[in-house]
């Protein structure tokens, strides 16, 4: 059957083209009814299973079926009548064409025609299934709001919204990728946003051109591709309160419909390691948790090449006894010290991945099994060094620390990387390294804005909520401003 795209005036003909435009789906429900005080035939349509049936039959289909209609002139003047007295709808739209009201039941609204009348009304009855609010994954604390995002974006605004109430607050809704039709939220603050940086980001979505969007983080690829780095440029974030700040500082939140995380833009390196009980316990006098943080993902990142590094090349530099035990047990192993190393390396990912996969209560086990059976064993088996796996465990738990994933995963890369330098070269390799890394970084920009700000460029006004944190009423008092040292444009390329 050829479909028409333009809605007819015969009420059999626009549900055929609906019911072949969808597929003679088995849940696209017809509800047909009549008028008595006009004497005509109507139609309400709807997609079960997405829609909210209670609301469907108490604020449309009892109020058509009760309301005694008035005989109008002109079906505008009916169409007035039914939107503004009859249908009790929060929101309520016309469609004029069978392929925009095809789209409309795909979101879950409920469509309203009438005999004789080519225009469809259109109402808000969506109602999609998922999962209550929860605890957040991503960003544990010990202290603080025990609340995280859902897959609803409407309901994640709402989170945010119930921490800021600032009539300053502006959200932009546009559906995007052409066979899922995914709704993708912009929110800031409008007298804090840096305006450059929000029109750079509704540029790139407007050009955006993807099939599908599932997660937030096909959105992240496409704001973000023109920079080649495996650093993350934007961060995510499953915590209201972590957006409500960052927004509160003029930066842009990005809400993906079915993601439960959020992503936040511009981003800079130093926010990687910040988490909200950095603000929640306050000053923990001579014990500073972020700066910590910051030292144990740099060590994490060394103490393999390094390791690695001494033993093949620079041992003369070791303590003497120290040298003895590295010598007596190299001579029982089979493979050369940097081999060890990265193959340790892969089962500790295997491992945490495993663990990340399987049930919890299988992961349990595996985690047990990986660290202190098979860490055993290998010892025992005399396949690899003691120490060598005392660095490696010591590796990894320096890098548990940092709190966002994605900046756990690019140090497990460039912790490789050193470990080939280290391998290659000794200490000239891991130098060599290093100077490539931070040239990287210094040149690298988040929508303009210096990855390494506020250390490089040095800007000592906003030192004071990097490494070291002052005071909660210097912060929170304080008007916070991104900066810039070029375009946005001149920057992307590198």
């Amino acid at each position: 059957m050829t479909v028409i795209s333009e809605a007819s005036d015969v009420l059999e003909n626009n549900i055929q083209s609906l019911n072949t435009i969808l597929g003679k789906s088995s849940d696209f429900q017809v509800r047909k009814i009549y008028l008595t005080g006009i004497d005509k035939k109507a139609a309400v349509l709807f997609i079960d299973e997405i829609i909210d049936s209670t609301d469907v039959q108490r604020s449309i289909i009892e109020p058509l079926l009760t309301y005694s209609l008035p005989h109008c002139k002109a079906d505008e003047e009916l169409l007035a009548f039914l939107e503004s007295a009859v249908i009790q709808s929060k929101t309520i739209a016309r469609v004029e064409d069978v392929t925009h009201a095809s789209t409309e039941l795909l979101a879950g609204k409920t469509l309203i025609m009438v005999e004789g009348i080519h225009t469809f009304l259109s109402a808000d009855t969506t109602k999609w299934n998922g999962r209550s609010i929860a605890s957040p994954k991503g960003q544990r604390v010990a202290k603080g709001p025990d609340v995280g995002f859902s897959e609803n974006r409407s309901t994640n605004i709402s989170l945010v919204r119930k921490i800021i109430k600032n009539p300053n607050v502006r959200v932009t809704t546009k559906q995007y990728g052409t066979n899922t039709h995914t709704d993708v939220s912009v929110m800031y603050i409008e007298n804090i946003v840096d305006q450059q940086v929000l029109e750079t980001i509704f540029a790139r979505l407007e050009n955006l051109q993807l099939d599908a969007v599932l997660e937030a983080n096909y959105i992240e690829m496409v704001l973000t591709k023109e920079s080649k780095t495996f650093f993350p440029l934007m961060l995510n974030t499953d915590r209201p309160d972590v957006v409500a700040g960052e927004m509160l500082e003029g930066k842009i939140a990005i809400f993906v419909d079915g993601s439960p995380y959020v992503l936040i833009a511009p981003a800079v390196l130093i926010q990687f390691f910040q988490t909200p009980e950095d603000y929640y316990q306050g000053n923990t006098g001579l014990t500073n948790l972020r700066l910590i943080r910051f030292s144990l993902f740099i060590l994490s990142m060394y103490i393999p090449g390094m390791y690695v590094a001494f033993v093949t090349y620079h041992a003369n530099l070791l303590p003497l006894k120290l040298l003895v035990g590295f010598v007596a047990q190299r001579e029982l192993v089979p493979f050369p010290t940097s081999l060890e190393v990265t193959i340790l390396l892969i089962v500790l990912i295997a491992i945490n991945e495993s663990s990340t996969r399987l049930p919890q209560n299988l992961s349990i086990t595996v985690s047990i099994f990986g660290g202190i059976i098979l860490g055993q064993s290998v010892i025992e088996s005399q396949l690899v060094e003691s120490p060598t796996l005392v660095v490696v465990s010591v590796t990894y738990i320096f890098l548990s620390v940092v709190p966002i994933l994605k900046l756990r995963i690019v140090a497990t890369n460039v912790t490789l990387c050193f470990t080939a330098s280290g391998a290659a070269l000794g200490f000239y390799g891991i130098a060599l390294m290093s100077l490539v890394l931070l040239l990287h970084l210094c040149a690298l920009r988040s929508f303009g804005i210096p990855y390494l700000s506020p250390f490089a460029p040095l800007v000592a006004h906003d030192l004071k909520d990097s490494a070291i944190q002052l005071s909660q009423e210097e912060m929170t008092n304080d008007e916070s401003q991104v900066t810039k040292e070029e375009m946005i444009e001149e920057t992307d390329k590198v």
